[in-house]
């Protein structure tokens, strides 16, 4: 890549579990990042390539943004919990088949699915970029999961996954990932 940041394979030596101030500066980084990639990998691109299918038997554009929107709103949701309050344990929604199956953002324009991303991922990183190293470890327990996941173990999942579908999509378009 040509923007500095790591791929999935080194992010996720980079990004280990447990929390250091180096790892916290990158988390930021990296999700700071993919609203402005998403835009450079849709950029040049007909409404009707946006839409369509990247291959066979692949999603979309459109349904891989979508998927990266539920999956990131119900990756904030532990975050949002662990600092909210003593002792949260969170219910088991599949970000897919049950969060999206609701809000159903399919529907609406990629403009507009791009800026909501974009507004979502900058209150995020709000909150983030205000906390102190111990808020970090605050946690949340999921509920299926035995053991709880911090903060940085949420945000850093966040980018794993992130990184994961970008780069895919940088690969289908034919285009480079970088901010």
């Amino acid at each position: 890549m040509n923007d500095g940041l790591p791929i999935k394979v080194e992010l996720g030596k980079q990004l280990a579990t447990r929390q250091s101030p180096e790892r916290i500066k990158l988390a930021l980084a990296v999700l700071g990042a993919s609203p402005q990639r998403l835009r450079n990998l849709r950029a040049g691109l007909t409404e009707a390539e946006l839409t369509a299918p990247l291959g066979n038997g692949e999603r979309s554009f459109k349904r891989d943004l979508t998927h990266l929107i539920y999956c990131a709103e119900r990756g904030e949701y532990p975050i949002v919990h662990a600092l909210l309050l003593e002792l949260p344990q969170l219910p088991r929604i599949h970000a897919e088949r049950d969060w999206g199956n609701l809000m159903r953002y399919e529907t609406f324009p990629i403009a507009e699915l791009l800026d909501y991303f974009d507004f979502r991922r900058r209150a995020l990183l709000h909150i983030l970029r205000g906390l102190q190293p111990e808020q970090w470890q605050r946690s949340v327990l999921r509920e299926g999961v035995k053991r709880s996941e911090s903060v940085y173990y949420a945000a850093r999942g966040l980018c794993l996954h992130e990184v994961e579908h970008l780069e895919d999509l940088a690969k289908k378009l034919r285009k480079t990932l970088n901010p």
